[in-house]
């Protein structure tokens, strides 16, 4: 039997951007059934059971090349040359004062280090101080942040793990945790 030709990394990553997209315009056509509810599988033209195709949901709360909404974008903005991916805000419930759990997904050129050096820069201005990370996971690189923010209501803990991913072309980031919630949230 020949060997397959290999694919370059950049058509499995156009493959993979090809899927994504079919998968969230798939998602976001679906209608809504009696009662509010999403269905979650399409069935083709035959009533055959072997024809339901189960689709991915997504969170409300997520965004796909943008800020979810309730996302503190003036506290994360997207670093300079780097892509915003996906972002999520979700507030922790009965937090007081009030916080929210965020993730911010980018893509960036820059090498791992130099990426972690940005976010570091930006997280510093907001005044948060590194702390100590957990053992790595397989992660190219990873740092952890904290800050303590007082308001009229308490003392909010914020804490975000930045971790990056090098896939050879590219770092993908993800910037995790819970912050404070953003005014009017």
């Amino acid at each position: 039997m020949p060997a397959r030709p290999r694919r370059s990394p950049a058509a499995r990553h156009g493959l993979a951007a090809v899927a994504l997209a079919a998968a969230l315009a798939a998602a976001g056509c679906t209608a809504t059934a009696a009662g509010g509810e999403r269905p979650t599988s399409v069935t083709g033209g035959t009533p055959a059971a072997a024809d339901t195709v189960t689709l991915p949901s997504f969170d409300p709360a997520s965004a796909v090349g943008g800020y979810a909404p309730g996302f503190p974008a003036e506290l994360l903005p997207t670093p300079e040359g780097a892509t915003l991916l996906a972002t999520s805000a979700q507030p922790v419930p009965d937090s007081t004062p009030p916080t929210t759990q965020i993730t911010l997904n980018l893509s960036s050129a820059l090498g791992a280090q130099e990426v972690l050096d940005q976010v570091g820069g930006l997280l510093t201005g907001q005044g948060f101080a590194p702390v100590s990370t957990p053992a790595l996971t397989g992660l190219t690189a990873q740092t952890a942040w904290t800050r303590q923010t007082a308001t009229d209501t308490g003392t909010a803990s914020e804490a975000l793990l930045v971790g990056v991913l090098d896939d050879g072309e590219r770092r993908l980031v993800s910037i995790s945790g819970t912050v404070l919630a953003p005014a009017g949230s």
